[in-house]
């Protein structure tokens, strides 16, 4: 059975270190780390520290901007490449198994073309080089993943299921019997379908039944992870509104126990 993860930031604006020792003692297991530059070399200390307090690293969350020029020629798709490269080449350097990548936008998406093939192709090479998992999340993506997976095959080469994405943007796509046999990694958590709202499980209008007996046919993963990130100003938000962090986090825990 899966053990449990969350990512590192789950809405409440707390150093690292006591987010993570938080995470730890409401029973988490694991972790996953935002590997933006927004905090220079402190994104290099995190792994080792995570780890120091009990924590596993599940993963890392690659940066985005302009994901979509990766489909697009130009500087601004070469660009992008590069970041997730240098991201797949820090995995490597830390130990960590797995790279989640945005490959298009959650809301605009472009066409499939040959050199955003291409580029994809020199991410899976270059993960299969450094031996980490290149983990592609699900965001208005179906026809760019459905041509991907097609066309290209490595072991390195899978697939991150983010529950919300899927809930609101594509609730027909039915992702985890499309590509649960690619499955590295997991964003669970829950929205009305009207927008990207990042609540707790059970606190939306996710059918969680129905994900748990998609998952159990999955390719086995070792953490079930929320990615959790709550929009202060979203109505729902209301049910954690005056909660503690640590209050939160043991109903998150709670959350992924009732699912599992």
């Amino acid at each position: 059975m899966a053990q449990f993860g969350i990512f590192a930031w789950f809405s409440y604006p707390l150093p690292i270190k006591e987010r993570l020792q938080r995470i730890k003692q409401a029973g988490f297991n694991a972790t996953s780390l935002w590997w933006g530059d927004e905090d220079g070399a402190e994104k290099h200390r995190q792994p080792e520290l995570a780890r120091r307090i009990g924590l596993a690293v599940d993963n890392v969350h690659a940066p985005y901007g302009n994901t979509n020029a990766l489909w697009e020629d130009g500087i601004e798709g070469e660009a992008y490449l590069q970041t997730l490269l240098s991201c797949i080449g820090d995995c490597s350097l830390h130990g960590i198994p797995t790279a989640v990548v945005h490959i298009t936008r959650l809301s605009i998406r472009p066409e499939v073309t040959r050199i955003g093939m291409d580029r994809v192709k020199r991410l899976v090479e270059f993960a299969e080089q450094k031996q980490v998992n290149l983990a592609i999340e699900n965001l208005n993506s179906i026809p760019h993943l459905d041509s991907i997976y097609a066309e290209l095959s490595s072991e390195r080469l899978g697939f991150c299921y983010d529950s919300g994405h899927e809930h609101f943007i594509h609730p027909n796509a039915d992702c985890l019997s499309r590509y649960g046999n690619k499955l590295f990694a997991v964003h669970l958590h829950d929205n009305c379908g009207d927008n990207d709202a990042h609540l707790l499980p059970y606190d939306g209008t996710i059918e969680w039944d129905a994900v748990r007996a998609k998952l159990k046919a999955c390719r086995e993963i070792p953490y079930l992870t929320l990615e959790v990130d709550f929009k202060r100003e979203h109505p729902k938000s209301a049910l954690y509104r005056d909660l503690s962090a640590a209050e939160f986090l043991a109903l998150a825990y709670a959350r992924l126990q009732l699912l599992a």
